[in-house]
């Protein structure tokens, strides 16, 4: 490999790794490399839910607890918009 074959690599390589996602707030935004939303069971009837935010160029948690009473979800905390349908589908399952 010569110098500038070489040196060419090394560009394209550092060019490729510095590339970040931009904020992006629409509703049609990448969600490529998020991490998974969690649901962890605490007791009957109640659950942690682990919903990530992308804030400040990375992934930030959002943390809520639900619990059921009456028949119904009641569901405390921040939850991403996107993750909320999921959650609630999760949950009356």
């Amino acid at each position: 490999m010569d110098r500038r074959a070489l040196l060419t690599s090394i560009a394209g390589a550092a060019a490729a790794g510095a590339c970040t996602r931009r904020d992006n707030d629409d509703a049609g935004a990448d969600y490529s490399g998020r991490p998974t939303l969690a649901i962890d069971s605490e007791g009957p009837g109640r659950w942690r839910i682990r919903s990530w935010q992308w804030r400040a160029n990375a992934w930030r948690p959002l943390i809520a607890r639900a619990r059921r009473t009456g028949g119904k979800i009641e569901i405390g905390g921040a939850i991403d918009a996107a993750d909320r349908a999921e959650v609630i589908a999760r949950l009356s399952a």
